[in-house]
Protein backbone atom coordinates (compact mmCIF):
# COMPACT_ATOMS: atom_id res chain seq x y z
CA UNK A 1 0.00 0.00 0.00
CA UNK A 2 1.32 3.45 -0.92
CA UNK A 3 1.79 5.97 1.89
CA UNK A 4 1.99 9.75 1.61
CA UNK A 5 5.39 11.23 2.57
CA UNK A 6 5.90 14.93 1.78
CA UNK A 7 8.27 17.30 3.56
CA UNK A 8 6.50 20.54 4.41
CA UNK A 9 3.09 19.02 3.67
CA UNK A 10 0.04 19.35 5.97
CA UNK A 11 0.87 16.29 8.09
CA UNK A 12 4.53 17.29 8.43
CA UNK A 13 3.78 20.97 9.13
CA UNK A 14 1.31 20.24 11.86
CA UNK A 15 3.35 17.51 13.54
CA UNK A 16 0.75 14.82 12.83
CA UNK A 17 3.13 12.57 10.90
CA UNK A 18 6.40 14.54 11.04
CA UNK A 19 9.09 13.71 8.52
CA UNK A 20 12.63 12.93 9.67
CA UNK A 21 14.70 16.10 10.25
CA UNK A 22 17.82 14.48 11.70
CA UNK A 23 21.04 14.82 9.71
CA UNK A 24 21.62 11.50 7.95
CA UNK A 25 25.26 10.45 7.89
CA UNK A 26 25.62 6.68 7.98
CA UNK A 27 22.12 5.55 7.06
CA UNK A 28 19.39 6.89 4.80
CA UNK A 29 15.68 6.45 5.54
CA UNK A 30 13.31 5.01 2.96
CA UNK A 31 11.97 8.39 1.85
CA UNK A 32 15.47 9.74 1.23
CA UNK A 33 16.48 6.67 -0.76
CA UNK A 34 13.46 7.11 -2.99
CA UNK A 35 14.18 10.83 -3.48
CA UNK A 36 17.79 10.09 -4.46
CA UNK A 37 16.57 7.45 -6.89
CA UNK A 38 14.11 9.94 -8.40
CA UNK A 39 16.87 12.56 -8.61
CA UNK A 40 19.05 10.25 -10.72
CA UNK A 41 16.12 9.30 -12.96
CA UNK A 42 15.31 12.98 -13.52
CA UNK A 43 18.93 13.82 -14.28
CA UNK A 44 19.04 11.01 -16.84
CA UNK A 45 16.14 12.59 -18.72
CA UNK A 46 17.68 16.05 -18.33
CA UNK A 47 21.01 14.96 -19.80
CA UNK A 48 19.66 12.89 -22.70
CA UNK A 49 16.52 14.92 -23.41
CA UNK A 50 17.16 15.01 -27.17
CA UNK A 51 17.52 11.26 -27.56
CA UNK A 52 16.83 9.09 -24.48
CA UNK A 53 16.53 5.95 -26.65
CA UNK A 54 18.63 3.15 -25.14
CA UNK A 55 20.17 2.39 -28.51
CA UNK A 56 21.78 5.83 -28.71
CA UNK A 57 25.59 5.48 -28.80
CA UNK A 58 26.02 8.07 -26.03
CA UNK A 59 23.64 6.17 -23.78
CA UNK A 60 25.31 2.85 -24.52
CA UNK A 61 28.63 4.47 -23.56
CA UNK A 62 26.99 5.60 -20.32
CA UNK A 63 25.72 2.07 -19.64
CA UNK A 64 29.24 0.74 -20.24
CA UNK A 65 30.52 3.25 -17.67
CA UNK A 66 28.00 2.03 -15.11
CA UNK A 67 28.73 -1.64 -15.67
CA UNK A 68 32.49 -1.44 -16.09
CA UNK A 69 33.56 1.45 -13.87
CA UNK A 70 30.94 1.52 -11.11
CA UNK A 71 29.96 -2.14 -10.70
CA UNK A 72 33.10 -3.71 -12.23
CA UNK A 73 31.04 -6.04 -14.42
CA UNK A 74 32.39 -7.45 -17.70
CA UNK A 75 31.25 -5.56 -20.80
CA UNK A 76 30.47 -7.14 -24.17
CA UNK A 77 30.78 -4.40 -26.82
CA UNK A 78 28.77 -6.58 -29.23
CA UNK A 79 25.77 -6.53 -26.92
CA UNK A 80 23.09 -3.84 -26.64
CA UNK A 81 22.26 -3.02 -23.04
CA UNK A 82 18.74 -2.02 -22.03
CA UNK A 83 17.84 0.90 -19.79
CA UNK A 84 15.34 -1.23 -17.89
CA UNK A 85 18.10 -3.61 -16.75
CA UNK A 86 20.59 -0.83 -15.95
CA UNK A 87 18.13 1.15 -13.87
CA UNK A 88 16.97 -1.99 -12.11
CA UNK A 89 20.58 -2.42 -10.97
CA UNK A 90 20.86 1.23 -9.89
CA UNK A 91 17.52 1.21 -8.10
CA UNK A 92 18.50 -1.92 -6.20
CA UNK A 93 21.55 -0.05 -4.89
CA UNK A 94 19.47 2.98 -3.90
CA UNK A 95 16.91 0.85 -2.09
CA UNK A 96 19.05 -1.78 -0.43
CA UNK A 97 22.78 -1.01 -0.27
CA UNK A 98 24.81 0.80 2.40
CA UNK A 99 24.84 4.61 2.44
CA UNK A 100 28.43 4.77 1.15
CA UNK A 101 27.55 2.65 -1.89
CA UNK A 102 24.62 4.97 -2.63
CA UNK A 103 26.89 8.03 -2.43
CA UNK A 104 29.59 6.32 -4.52
CA UNK A 105 27.05 5.66 -7.28
CA UNK A 106 25.63 9.20 -7.17
CA UNK A 107 29.12 10.73 -7.27
CA UNK A 108 30.17 8.61 -10.26
CA UNK A 109 26.95 9.30 -12.20
CA UNK A 110 26.93 13.05 -11.64
CA UNK A 111 30.64 13.35 -12.49
CA UNK A 112 30.11 11.42 -15.72
CA UNK A 113 27.07 13.45 -16.73
CA UNK A 114 28.70 16.78 -15.88
CA UNK A 115 31.67 15.93 -18.13
CA UNK A 116 29.30 14.79 -20.90
CA UNK A 117 27.18 17.95 -20.65
CA UNK A 118 30.23 20.24 -20.78
CA UNK A 119 31.34 18.49 -23.96
CA UNK A 120 28.04 17.98 -25.74
CA UNK A 121 25.58 20.56 -24.43
CA UNK A 122 26.69 24.20 -24.90
CA UNK A 123 23.41 25.30 -23.31
CA UNK A 124 24.63 23.74 -20.04
CA UNK A 125 28.14 25.11 -19.70
CA UNK A 126 29.94 28.02 -21.34
CA UNK A 127 33.73 27.89 -21.19
CA UNK A 128 35.33 30.66 -19.11
CA UNK A 129 31.95 31.79 -17.79
CA UNK A 130 30.68 28.74 -15.95
CA UNK A 131 27.28 27.12 -15.78
CA UNK A 132 24.44 28.92 -17.55
CA UNK A 133 21.86 28.14 -14.86
CA UNK A 134 23.11 25.63 -12.30
CA UNK A 135 25.20 22.51 -12.45
CA UNK A 136 24.14 18.94 -11.78
CA UNK A 137 26.29 19.18 -8.65
CA UNK A 138 24.15 22.05 -7.41
CA UNK A 139 20.97 20.14 -8.24
CA UNK A 140 22.23 17.19 -6.19
CA UNK A 141 23.18 19.47 -3.30
CA UNK A 142 19.64 20.88 -3.24
CA UNK A 143 18.24 17.36 -2.84
CA UNK A 144 20.87 16.52 -0.19
CA UNK A 145 19.87 19.63 1.76
CA UNK A 146 16.15 18.94 1.46
CA UNK A 147 16.62 15.36 2.65
CA UNK A 148 18.91 16.31 5.58
CA UNK A 149 21.83 14.38 4.13
CA UNK A 150 25.08 15.39 5.86
CA UNK A 151 27.11 15.61 2.65
CA UNK A 152 27.54 18.04 -0.23
CA UNK A 153 29.33 18.09 -3.56
CA UNK A 154 32.42 20.29 -3.21
CA UNK A 155 34.97 20.44 -6.02
CA UNK A 156 33.06 17.65 -7.82
CA UNK A 157 33.40 15.24 -4.87
CA UNK A 158 30.90 14.31 -2.18
CA UNK A 159 32.31 15.68 1.06
CA UNK A 160 31.03 15.27 4.65
CA UNK A 161 30.30 19.00 5.01
CA UNK A 162 26.69 20.18 4.98
CA UNK A 163 26.54 23.67 6.54
CA UNK A 164 25.82 26.08 3.66
CA UNK A 165 28.21 28.73 4.99
CA UNK A 166 31.04 26.21 5.32
CA UNK A 167 30.35 24.91 1.82
CA UNK A 168 30.35 28.48 0.49
CA UNK A 169 33.70 29.27 2.16
CA UNK A 170 35.42 26.23 0.64
CA UNK A 171 33.86 26.78 -2.79
CA UNK A 172 34.95 30.41 -2.80
CA UNK A 173 38.52 29.38 -2.00
CA UNK A 174 38.40 26.85 -4.83
CA UNK A 175 37.41 29.57 -7.30
CA UNK A 176 40.09 32.17 -6.58
CA UNK A 177 42.55 33.16 -9.29
CA UNK A 178 45.65 31.70 -7.62
CA UNK A 179 46.36 28.15 -8.82
CA UNK A 180 48.70 27.09 -5.95
CA UNK A 181 46.05 28.08 -3.40
CA UNK A 182 43.30 26.25 -5.28
CA UNK A 183 45.44 23.12 -5.54
CA UNK A 184 46.07 22.95 -1.79
CA UNK A 185 42.40 23.47 -0.94
CA UNK A 186 41.38 20.89 -3.54
CA UNK A 187 43.85 18.33 -2.13
CA UNK A 188 42.69 19.02 1.43
CA UNK A 189 39.09 18.47 0.36
CA UNK A 190 39.93 15.27 -1.57
CA UNK A 191 41.75 13.77 1.42
CA UNK A 192 38.79 14.61 3.64
CA UNK A 193 36.21 13.35 1.12
CA UNK A 194 37.79 9.90 0.65
CA UNK A 195 35.32 7.73 2.55
CA UNK A 196 37.37 4.56 2.15
CA UNK A 197 40.81 5.93 3.13
CA UNK A 198 40.50 9.45 4.58
CA UNK A 199 43.82 11.11 5.38
CA UNK A 200 43.04 13.73 8.01
CA UNK A 201 46.70 14.40 8.81
CA UNK A 202 47.59 15.43 5.29
CA UNK A 203 44.28 17.18 4.77
CA UNK A 204 45.20 19.50 7.65
CA UNK A 205 48.68 20.06 6.18
CA UNK A 206 47.19 20.95 2.79
CA UNK A 207 44.76 23.40 4.38
CA UNK A 208 47.57 25.21 6.19
CA UNK A 209 49.66 25.11 3.00
CA UNK A 210 46.89 27.01 1.21
CA UNK A 211 47.23 29.86 3.71
CA UNK A 212 51.02 29.79 3.31
CA UNK A 213 50.61 29.90 -0.47
CA UNK A 214 48.42 33.01 -0.48
CA UNK A 215 50.80 34.71 1.96
CA UNK A 216 53.74 33.91 -0.34
CA UNK A 217 51.83 35.34 -3.29
CA UNK A 218 50.98 38.55 -1.41
CA UNK A 219 54.51 39.07 -0.04
CA UNK A 220 56.49 37.68 -2.95
CA UNK A 221 58.58 35.75 -0.41
CA UNK A 222 58.71 32.21 0.96
CA UNK A 223 58.81 31.07 4.54
CA UNK A 224 56.77 29.67 7.39
CA UNK A 225 53.25 30.94 8.03
CA UNK A 226 54.23 32.63 11.28
CA UNK A 227 56.85 34.82 9.57
CA UNK A 228 54.75 35.35 6.44
CA UNK A 229 51.79 36.77 8.37
CA UNK A 230 54.05 39.50 9.72
CA UNK A 231 55.38 40.24 6.23
CA UNK A 232 51.82 40.38 4.85
CA UNK A 233 51.10 43.31 7.13
CA UNK A 234 54.32 44.99 6.03
CA UNK A 235 52.91 44.86 2.49
CA UNK A 236 49.99 47.00 3.62
CA UNK A 237 47.50 44.19 4.24
CA UNK A 238 46.33 44.89 7.78
CA UNK A 239 45.23 41.88 9.80
CA UNK A 240 43.79 42.47 13.25
CA UNK A 241 46.38 41.51 15.85
CA UNK A 242 44.07 39.02 17.58
CA UNK A 243 43.29 37.26 14.30
CA UNK A 244 46.95 37.24 13.29
CA UNK A 245 47.90 35.75 16.65
CA UNK A 246 45.17 33.12 16.36
CA UNK A 247 46.51 31.86 13.04
CA UNK A 248 50.11 31.94 14.24
CA UNK A 249 49.07 29.79 17.20
CA UNK A 250 47.07 27.50 14.93
CA UNK A 251 50.11 27.05 12.72
CA UNK A 252 52.14 26.28 15.83
CA UNK A 253 49.77 23.41 16.59
CA UNK A 254 50.41 21.86 13.22
CA UNK A 255 54.10 22.64 12.68
CA UNK A 256 56.78 19.98 12.74
CA UNK A 257 59.12 22.31 14.59
CA UNK A 258 56.89 22.41 17.65
CA UNK A 259 56.61 18.65 17.76
CA UNK A 260 52.83 18.84 17.79
CA UNK A 261 52.30 16.56 14.79
CA UNK A 262 52.75 13.54 16.99
CA UNK A 263 50.05 11.03 17.79
CA UNK A 264 46.86 12.30 19.43
CA UNK A 265 47.55 15.91 18.47
CA UNK A 266 46.11 18.18 15.77
CA UNK A 267 47.88 17.44 12.50
CA UNK A 268 49.26 14.11 13.67
CA UNK A 269 48.45 10.54 12.70
CA UNK A 270 45.49 10.46 15.09
CA UNK A 271 43.90 13.63 13.75
CA UNK A 272 40.13 13.41 13.58
CA UNK A 273 37.58 14.23 10.93
CA UNK A 274 36.31 17.12 13.05
CA UNK A 275 39.82 18.65 13.18
CA UNK A 276 40.43 18.23 9.45
CA UNK A 277 37.01 19.66 8.59
CA UNK A 278 37.57 22.64 10.87
CA UNK A 279 40.96 23.34 9.31
CA UNK A 280 39.61 23.08 5.76
CA UNK A 281 36.78 25.50 6.46
CA UNK A 282 38.84 27.88 8.63
CA UNK A 283 41.77 28.04 6.23
CA UNK A 284 39.45 28.49 3.25
CA UNK A 285 37.74 31.38 5.01
CA UNK A 286 41.10 32.95 5.92
CA UNK A 287 42.35 32.61 2.35
CA UNK A 288 39.22 34.38 1.12
CA UNK A 289 39.74 37.07 3.77
CA UNK A 290 43.37 37.70 2.77
CA UNK A 291 42.50 37.84 -0.94
CA UNK A 292 39.75 40.36 -0.24
CA UNK A 293 42.08 42.51 1.91
CA UNK A 294 44.82 42.39 -0.70
CA UNK A 295 42.36 43.52 -3.36
CA UNK A 296 41.34 46.65 -1.42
Amino acid sequence: MHKVSRRGGFSDRNGIKPENIEIQLKDFDKRTRVQLQNMINNMYMEVYEDNPYYGNDDIQDFFHHILGNIYSEPIDIRETYYDKDIFSMLNDTFNNDEYDDVLTVIEALVQYWDTYMKKCRPDYYIKYHGYVDKSLYEEANEVFEKEYIGYRFIDEKITPISDKYEVAAVNEALQNIYQPVREHISKANSLLADRENPDYENSIKESISAVEAICEIITGESGTLGKLLTKVEQKGVYIHSALQLAYKNLYGYTSDASGIRHAKDLGGKDSTFEEAKYMLVACSAFVNYLIALNAD
